[in-house]
């Protein structure tokens, strides 16, 4: 069924007036009529048919719909809302809406999800689509590993809210205090569906029975039960309060230590916060958990709430090679041998975790759990050969963290808190009595501040010996998404640097973590764009990063970041790791056929293939000489005066038949890989007087020298002289097009052979008078396999520079008759396009819909371009790129 939403929208506007001039009754009615029940339905029900399964008068209930009830003046709305959920009637009849209103509020429960609908009457069409499964439009379910997790984070984000609403919150300090309120309510609900506090459900129900339902106690009863909480028992604080308090434990941990201001949450707050009581907090995973509501209190980040949670399969790829696998094989190797155990579970005793970024926590969270359940599982190896009494050497405060965000860290720490809980609970079931879950112990490491101005070795102090990894997804920011305050950090970062050029913000955690592992047993595994290994940015960071005599141990080549979230960010990343030690063995890890495969290598470049440390410098000039130089296409700066479309082309040449001979063809990047046509006025030669007997194209010119003018640019300004004319004015009598920007999904970056008849813009990179040699070598696979290892990215997408990708590139030695075989190739490619005259390059070169007879004809050249370089063919790319490095190194070598 089609669903006009935008219709549904207008009844229910129209619905709130009616009701508002006439007889309230009839609201159902019209609100049925609205979400499509059909008019028979709706006619038996005024009728009282016996489809209305309702028994009172005035409620109005349809099986698996909906139930309707108008309030009473006699009963508060929100507890007459109450009952009706609890109505075994609703559960038998399967109803999935409750609604009530008093028509200046409007309440709504779906049974489904558990949300509820709490708005003023008046503003119901602008939530339409709360009930939009009425009509088939089941509501997106977020994707997380738990729905809990998201339903909580949502409930919770509601009473934040709330709170923002009622509360001055101006200071520092005013957030500080609802940050660590906030995180004081998620322990609550937490301990009390989890055996932290003796009695379940003890703070839900402690606030339903003694507060009233206004809400107006509510700030003091939290106030004296976190009072409570501080206290150990005996305390005097204890004998003077009543029962239904000091029944709560005491905690400890510093959690409820400072006397921080309790928000006004009134009514409407402590219902809400009722609701939170209602979820199953045991089911919530402190892994996402923290990600989760962060991004629920962002209003900006709640349309894309979890994209800021790492999935667990992201965070094992970093932690798994980095020091799992390691340890995993070290129980293996020891499994029967009471003293190689022993010596194992102290050593897991002294690990440190540091996460120099680490955001709500989640890399600390799994690596903590996962050590853990390494530990359990080599004492149940020992319980088997030696008995004994065993309590675990792992402690929160061997995770360290710094987290610049004030709230993040007051999640991170008790995140760490709830993960301790659970895993204990994992260690009375296999080993035995755990240690008490109260009063709390000492967390995690977590300081808040901002991690590029503190000194990580006073962070997480560490000695030469000391084993120590540092992990996590550091903020990636490119060049234009920097605030002043990042680059000046950047600045101070690298100082001594001689240029930073476009180095991602990541590079910073990059340079500092090298810094403090170098010569030492401490380790590194961080997750960065990929960019930081492509392009520029390589020559920029790695060459100083391996004077440290610091190396790549492990690697994941580029993939697509999968956070859980609706909209899961499209970035592609790379994982690096870092050591110091020589005779650490080196595994890269790459996709092949949707599946990583790890591979031992004997060196791992900085652009992620087996290789040597070398950087590709960017060059003015071709490394190899006798080849062309690659320049830039022609730069307008016109503001568009200077172009054409094909119907303004048509119709200047009607008016000034004798501007035909002035306009060329334009072609930029989308012009040639689209089959677009576009046109622009080449006035190159052209005489004053010849300009003038034009007066449309003279109007054209005039505004370029009024838009040159008023730049602030003063290279554009000089221009304003020469108003008719490209800044550049490269058209060469032949020349092969490079389109700068190329699809990743692409194997080949289409590239094509013109004349002087076609302007290229500065969208392309041109190469004068190239032939068909160089443009069967840069069409080849080999050469876009060079491409795809040094080329910087806009997004995802190749971007081709000459400094970097073609001036670098190691050109082959020939003879005339190599020469001649490629040529003759490379012109085949250009026949067999032509075979298809209805297709543009984009659908040529789209691997989904590339001819086969292109395919073959280009990988009969990549055979013959392959053979250039040696007679034996590549296995595969990584061999291929492994070998062009290798001729790149010698050829600077011999330079």
């Amino acid at each position: 069924m089609t669903v006009n939403q935008a219709k549904i929208f207008e009844q229910l506007e129209q619905l709130e007036q009616l009701v508002e001039a006439s007889e309230p009754s009839e609201f159902i009615y019209g609100f049925l009529t609205a979400f499509k029940f059909p008019k028979a339905t709706i006619t038996q029900l005024r009728q009282g048919g016996n489809r209305n399964v309702a028994k009172r008068d005035g409620h109005i209930g349809l099986k698996n719909k909906l139930y309707y009830f108008p309030a009473s003046e006699s009963k508060d709305i929100d507890a007459a809302l109450d009952d009706v959920i609890a109505d075994p009637m609703i559960a038998k009849n399967k109803i999935r809406y409750i609604i009530t209103t008093d028509f200046e509020r409007f309440l709504a429960w779906d049974t489904a999800t558990g949300e509820r609908l709490d708005i003023d009457f008046e503003v119901l069409h602008r939530n339409y689509s709360f009930f939009l499964p009425l009509v088939g439009l089941e509501k997106a379910i977020l994707n997380s590993e738990k729905p809990a997790d998201v339903k909580a984070a949502v409930k919770m984000g509601k009473l934040f809210d709330l709170i923002r609403v009622n509360n001055d919150l101006k200071t520092p300090e005013d957030i500080h205090a609802l940050n660590v309120f906030l995180t004081r309510l998620l322990f609550c609900l937490f301990a009390e569906d989890t055996g932290i506090f003796p009695q379940k459900s003890q703070f839900t129900s402690a606030i339903k029975s003694v507060t009233s339902e206004d809400g107006s106690d509510l700030d003091q009863f939290l106030h004296d039960l976190f009072l409570v909480l501080n206290s150990p028992d005996g305390s005097e604080l204890r004998k003077r309060l009543p029962q239904h308090l000091t029944d709560f434990p005491y905690v400890n941990g510093g959690l409820f230590e400072s006397d921080e201001p309790i928000p006004e949450l009134g009514k409407k707050g402590r219902r809400i916060l009722i609701e939170c009581g209602l979820e199953d907090w045991s089911a919530i995973n402190p892994d996402i958990f923290g990600s989760m509501f962060q991004a629920v209190i962002d209003v900006d980040q709640r349309a894309r709430l979890g994209q800021h949670y790492t999935s667990y399969s992201n965070i094992m790829k970093v932690i798994q090679p980095l020091f799992l696998d390691p340890l995993r094989a070290e129980l293996e190797k020891q499994r029967n041998s009471v003293n190689g155990l022993k010596r194992l579970l102290v050593r897991l005793g002294e690990i440190k975790v540091f996460d120099p970024a680490c955001g709500s926590g989640n890399f600390l969270i799994i690596a903590y759990k996962e050590l853990r359940l390494l530990e359990i599982e080599a004492i149940q190896a020992l319980m088997k050969i030696d008995q004994g009494f065993f309590i675990s050497n792992i402690h929160l405060d061997q995770f360290y963290g710094i987290e610049i965000d004030d709230f993040a860290c007051e999640i991170a720490r008790l995140s760490l808190w709830l993960a301790e809980h659970q895993i204990n609970k994992q260690w009375e079931e296999h080993i035995g009595p755990a240690e008490p879950a109260l009063p709390l112990r000492a967390t995690g490491n977590i300081v808040g501040g901002n991690s590029l101005k503190l000194n990580w070795l006073k962070v997480c102090p560490r000695e030469v010996d000391d084993e120590v990894y540092i992990i996590g997804n550091p903020p990636f920011h490119g060049t234009l998404e920097r605030t002043e305050e990042q680059k000046e950090d950047m600045k101070a970062v690298f100082s001594g640097f001689n240029s930073l050029g476009n180095l991602d913000y990541v590079a910073c955690w990059f340079w500092k973590g090298a810094q403090y592992i170098h010569d030492t047993s401490s380790e590194l595994a961080l997750v960065a764009t990929n960019s930081l290994c492509q392009g520029e940015q390589v020559a920029n960071i790695w060459p100083q990063i391996f004077e440290l005599g610091v190396s790549i141990h492990l690697a994941y080549q580029a993939f697509s970041w999968a956070n859980n979230a609706r909209d899961k960010a499209a970035v592609h990343v790379v994982i690096v790791g870092l050591s110091s030690n020589t005779l650490k063995s080196k595994i890269l890890h790459q996709m092949i056929d949707n599946e990583w495969h790890s591979t031992k290598v004997k060196n791992i470049s900085p652009y992620l293939v087996e290789g040597t440390n070398i950087a590709i410098q960017g060059r003015k000039s071709p490394l190899v000489s006798g080849v062309p130089s690659l320049v830039y296409g022609n730069k307008p700066i016109d503001g568009g005066y200077l172009f054409l479309t094909t119907h303004e082309k048509d119709e200047l040449v009607k008016i000034e038949p004798e501007a035909e001979k002035w306009i060329k063809r334009a072609m930029g990047a989308t012009e040639f890989i689209n089959g677009k046509d576009r046109w622009c006025l080449w006035l190159d030669g052209i005489s004053e007087q010849e300009l003038l007997a034009m007066p449309f194209v003279w109007e054209r010119v005039q505004n370029v020298a009024l838009l040159r003018k008023k730049s602030s640019d003063k290279g554009a300004q000089k221009l304003a002289e020469r108003p008719h004319l490209f800044r550049d004015l490269r058209n060469p009598e032949s020349y092969i097009l490079v389109p700068i920007h190329s699809s990743e999904r692409r194997t080949y970056v289409p590239m094509g052979l013109f004349s002087s008849d076609v302007i290229s813009t500065n969208a392309n990179s041109i190469l004068p008078y190239g032939t068909l040699y160089e443009f069967g070598i840069l069409s080849s696979l080999l050469h876009n396999d060079w491409l795809r290892l040094v080329a910087g990215r806009i997004k995802s997408d190749y971007r081709y520079t000459a400094s970097v990708v073609y001036n670098a590139f190691p050109w082959p030695s020939v003879t005339d008759d190599q020469r001649k075989e490629i040529e003759a190739l490379a012109e085949n490619i250009l026949f067999v396009r032509e075979d298809f005259p209805g297709k543009t390059l984009a659908e040529l070169y789209n691997p989904d819909t590339m001819p086969i007879e292109l395919l073959q004809a280009h990988q009969d050249l990549d055979v013959a371009v392959d053979k250039l370089y040696r007679a034996k063919p590549f296995k595969d790319t990584l061999e291929r790129l492994s070998f062009l490095l290798e001729r790149y190194e010698e050829l600077i070598t011999n330079k």
